[in-house]
């Protein structure tokens, strides 16, 4: 990565600057993204991710100060979607496939065909979902860094989703008019393994 003329001081970590956006994807567990992202959901912006730590504050009745530990560890990740396309929307919900997990999505059309609006329609419909089984969630960002591609993973173990979908259809004339599908995600912390090459 080339910093600004005006910048004398150099990275400690080569590609530790995250540019542009992430892509996201989902699995049944964060084993799949060693060597992928899972099922591709469409590329985005990573909003937020914030780390919450709940501690605890009961106290001893006649004793010093206890150390407080932690009652509740939990992230909280906020995303943008920006590709439109239903068929994804179940894996996202926890449904194993379409049709499943209260979703019933319907797909004839290719991605071409049904972004020219000449082909058979994409229906989503919804309603009946009875559970969020959690997912693995994976954030992907790609970055050129002096002409050779570093790739960092952000993976969340285990998570759902805190909402439905919803989304703001934009005007033509919108200084963006690219239509964002935004969501939010709770991953609860659970012990794993370190995955040694889920980052670089």
């Amino acid at each position: 990565m080339a910093l600004g003329k005006y910048q004398q001081t150099s990275l400690t970590h080569a590609g530790s600057i995250l540019q542009g956006g992430f892509r996201l994807g989902v699995a049944a567990s964060a084993a799949s993204f060693v060597a992928s992202v899972g099922t591709v959901l469409g590329i985005g912006n990573l909003t937020s991710f914030t780390e919450n730590i709940e501690k605890t504050t009961t106290q001893a009745g006649n004793s010093d100060m206890p150390e407080p530990a932690i009652a509740n560890h939990t992230v909280t990740v906020a995303f943008e979607l920006l590709e439109f396309w239903p068929l994804n929307f179940a894996m996202a919900r926890g449904s194993g496939a379409a049709g499943s997990g209260g979703c019933d999505i319907m797909n004839s059309a290719t991605a071409s065909v049904y972004i020219t609006g000449t082909g058979t329609a994409n229906v989503f419909s919804t309603g009946g979902l009875s559970v969020l089984t959690p997912k693995a969630f994976c954030f992907e960002n790609t970055t050129l860094v002096s002409g050779a591609t570093a790739v960092t993973k952000v993976i969340v173990y285990k998570a759902r989703l805190e909402s439905g979908m919803a989304f703001t259809p934009k005007s033509d004339h919108d200084t963006d008019p690219a239509m964002v599908i935004p969501f939010t995600l709770t991953g609860n912390w659970t012990p794993h393994a370190p995955q040694a090459t889920s980052c670089t």
